[in-house]
């Protein structure tokens, strides 16, 4: 797993990544792959003459990102296929804490909407008003599903 994070978590550390596990209390390591990947991003980006030679996949997300998030040109990254996909795909947002707060919000809501069985009914009433031949714009409306999944029901 990889966080981002927008703080300063480690200031003394002259590294922008940190590999974490977890211990238990005798210090054995829980799970030898299991790792969380810590970067400070605006560590990163306040020194990025001193990380010029980093070329980890990591260190080119963030400069691409950077690069994207300043509107500044993107075309040196243009010729990595795994950029063009970032180019193509990536939401660009500020990342800041509301925005951080609604999305786990978002993310909360729809697991608890899931798990209740909101899902399920949703699922159940959209097909019933399929076949009953209502169009599928209103049964978007109604049940918040997609078009894709209304049709694979």
């Amino acid at each position: 797993m990889v966080s981002f994070q927008f703080f300063d978590a480690f200031k003394e550390s002259p590294n922008y990544r940190h590999k974490v596990q977890l211990r238990n209390q005798e210090q054995r390591v829980y799970f030898e792959r299991q790792t969380v990947t810590l970067i400070e991003v605006n560590k990163f980006l306040k020194q990025k003459e001193k990380f010029e030679g980093d070329n980890s996949r990591i260190a080119q997300w963030l400069r691409a990102i950077d690069t994207l998030n300043r509107e500044a040109d993107f075309s040196k990254f243009a010729a990595d296929p795994v950029f063009k996909v970032l180019q193509n795909e990536v939401k660009l947002c500020n990342f800041s804490a509301r925005y951080m707060i609604s999305t786990m919000m978002r993310d909360v809501e729809k697991a608890s909407w899931e798990y209740s069985g909101g899902l399920k009914k949703a699922r159940e009433i959209a097909k019933k008003m399929r076949d009953k031949g209502v169009d599928i714009s209103i049964i978007k409306e109604t049940t918040n599903l997609s078009e894709k999944e209304i049709r694979e029901l």
